[in-house]
């Protein structure tokens, strides 16, 4: 809502399918902040805009830019490949058409959320992996099965084992570089490697514990054709040639003084997203092609492959028939999905030809994403006679790709929706539909809008219900799907929480809205009436909306059509951060005590973003209020609390009326009852 001193237009308020009620009080608000309201310099938004314009370009016009000026509709559809000489030579056809010496849109490394709803040990209560989908587990770098305490340790690259007890003891430990041992396909034999742990799974069945872990390995050599290091020009940094894959690793942890290796697997890429259901790990990974593979004579360094580690070490390669590709949209890299079986010591691999950036899984359904930037030029009739201008529009698209969880996975269709999604959040499945909310851009001549869209999708994949142009010229913050409702935050300069009914899913609608200063960036479900919204403040400073310190909220939804914000505590100043903020794994859950833990950086409140905390914050909710409870750091402050070395990586789990708080450096153990610190002690 801008005051711009020009009568409101809220005519566009009927476009979207609200109740009367919603229309009549969200009219009244405008005019009350018309009146007065917060204030965004113009110039200041385009800059911002013309930003994130420039990225978006930038990363994506080089890869899904269709440049027909008469743009055709193009087709998703995934075809299989009929022969590995089809697949080698469309790679090879694509590879040309690239510019030397680039790396062309490489697998990227998610930072994932973690879970660990699959390994129980009854005799302790304890806490879980905070999860997107109850009964699926997501890989985390800590977990605990309330006997044992699981964490990676990245700063020294090592996986240690504690026992979960006040005086914890260290009882097992593993390191990166020794995951493989001396093993090696014979086909990298004179490469140099290196290992590094990424994340993990706990798993029981029967009386068998497993321990999944997920590293990621690089493998490199110098380019034999460059000058060796003795001649060599001071100042030039050698080339090298590699690639990365990502090992996963299983181990049989029943007796943890007996850990025993049950089955290895690399596949190649790294890692995009990994989930862990009833004994299947489902991991997908990206795989982008290195300008030398072209200069290679030998072209299978091109077809996907995996490694197996059994009695021999064997490089095989991915059968043809389980690649897939979009004849329209053929990219040079690939997306492996991997099924890996624990209890069966089986591996099943689809691939399909294109890099994605998101997934989202349920209990039968898997789902991959990308993004689309779709560009068209429409000529206008100018002032001039006989002449006219081409008007330039970009907008962007969401693909969906759909794969079926049974025995194997198998593709089963696609479809696509305007908009961009921001984080696997912005997905679910119900009642076999499939929802999504996206932000949709539109860049018109330079000139740049926004606007948000919920869709539903049957199993099927088409779309059988919509809500579009909701809250123009603003932007999706978070959103959170609870069974047939959706929440949803988005933010220009107030927050406006959404609530949205999916009930009919051929006809969902705004139910209510309410406008806050601020915003959140993850919503957490508390119960059926009450939501946390995770997010910072906001100020305003010389017509300028800013962010001033982090902000948890309490919003109780019971009445559907009119939220309400029950309480909210801002912590810190500018700059303050919090991981949990961007990976809701980082935030644990206690419910026996109604404990929130997070890893927190807090400036002081004086705009100075000088470091104030830096450790791990312990919320309670009492009576519906939001408590600070502690607050635990393992960093050294000088007299004056100044924080001369800041240590990062603060995690926490729960067993029993025992914290523990395991950071790079310490371990640190909490007894609830009380609040008073048991144990200290050194990593």
């Amino acid at each position: 809502m801008r005051n711009d001193k020009r009568e409101l237009d809220l005519r566009r308020l009927d476009e979207i399918q609200v109740s009367d009620e919603l229309k009549r009080r969200t009219i009244l608000k405008c005019k009350d902040l018309n009146k007065g309201g917060i204030v965004m310099k113009r110039r200041w938004a385009a800059a911002v805009m013309t930003l994130i314009v420039s990225i978006f370009a930038f990363t994506y016009v080089l890869s899904y830019l269709r440049q027909d000026k008469d743009t055709k509709e193009v087709s998703y559809e995934l075809t299989q490949v009929q022969s590995k000489k089809e697949f080698l030579s469309m790679i090879n056809k694509k590879l040309k058409e690239q510019n030397d010496g680039i790396r062309l849109f490489g697998g990227r490394q998610v930072a994932e959320k973690a879970a660990d709803s699959s390994a129980q040990n009854n005799s302790k209560e304890h806490s879980s992996t905070n999860v997107q989908v109850e009964g699926i587990d997501e890989a985390d770098i800590i977990k605990t099965d309330g006997q044992y305490i699981y964490v990676i340790n990245f700063e020294r690259n090592e996986l240690n084992v504690y026992t979960a007890e006040e005086k914890p003891k260290k009882i097992f430990s593993l390191k990166g570089e020794d995951i493989l041992g001396s093993r090696e396909a014979k086909e990298y034999k004179g490469y140099k490697r290196n290992i590094g742990l990424q994340d993990m799974f706990l798993y029981k069945n029967g009386n068998k514990n497993y321990l999944v872990i997920m590293s990621i390995v690089s493998r490199y050599k110098e380019n034999p054709e460059q000058p060796s290091l003795k001649e060599r020009v001071i100042g030039i940094m050698p080339i090298y040639y590699g690639e990365n894959t990502t090992l996963i690793s299983v181990y049989d942890v029943s007796n943890i003084e007996k850990v025993n290796v049950v089955k290895q697997y690399e596949i190649t890429g790294d890692k995009l997203s990994a989930r862990l259901k009833d004994g299947k790990v489902y991991l997908v990974t990206n795989k982008g092609f290195y300008y030398y593979f072209r200069e290679s004579s030998n072209s299978n360094n091109l077809l996907p492959y995996y490694i197996e580690y059994g009695q021999e070490v064997e490089k095989k390669e991915i059968d043809v028939s389980n690649i897939r590709y979009n004849k329209q949209d053929i990219q040079p890299n690939y997306t492996i999905i991997s099924a890996i079986d624990i209890n069966k010591n089986t591996i099943d691999n689809q691939v399909v030809l294109g890099y994605f950036e998101n997934m989202y899984m349920s209990n039968d359904s898997l789902y991959l994403v990308k993004t689309a930037v779709n560009y068209k030029e429409i000529k206008q009739d100018s002032n001039k006679p006989n002449d006219s201008i081409a008007v330039s529009i970009y907008d962007e698209d969401t693909v969906i790709y759909k794969f079926d969880l049974g025995e194997k996975v198998e593709y089963r269709k696609f479809t696509t929706v305007k908009g961009r999604i921001i984080n696997q959040f912005s997905m679910d499945e119900y009642d076999g539909y499939f929802r999504i909310a996206t932000t949709e851009s539109i860049n018109q001549n330079n000139k740049f809008t926004t606007t948000n869209n919920v869709y539903v999708i049957d199993k099927n994949m088409n779309v059988v219900g919509k809500i579009n142009n909701i809250a123009p010229d603003e932007r999706i913050y978070s959103t959170r799907f609870v069974k047939d409702k959706l929440y949803m935050v988005t933010f220009k300069q107030v927050d406006p929480l959404f609530v949205i009914d999916l009930k009919n899913p051929r006809q969902p609608k705004i139910l209510g809205l309410l406008k806050i200063p601020g915003y959140s960036t993850y919503l957490h479900p508390y119960d059926e009436n009450t939501i946390i919204g995770f997010g910072m403040d906001t100020g305003e400073t010389e017509g300028r909306v800013v962010n001033k310190g982090m902000k948890v909220a309490i919003f109780d939804v019971k009445d559907v059509n009119n939220p309400k914000q029950k309480d909210s505590i801002e912590i810190g100043g500018k700059g303050t951060f919090s991981e949990s903020l961007y990976n809701h794994k980082a935030l644990v859950e206690y419910r026996k005590y109604n404990l929130y833990a997070f890893e927190l950086y807090e400036t002081k409140d004086d705009d100075s973003y000088v470091l104030d905390f830096a450790g791990l914050c312990l919320m309670q909710i009492e009576n519906g209020r939001l408590n600070v409870k502690a607050k635990i750091s393992h960093s050294i402050t000088s007299s004056q609390n100044e924080y001369k070395e800041p240590i990062y990586g603060y995690r926490a789990v729960f067993v029993d009326n025992l914290m523990f708080v395991i950071s790079s450096r310490a371990i640190s153990v909490i007894n609830l009852d009380n609040m008073k610190e048991v144990y200290r002690g050194n990593i």
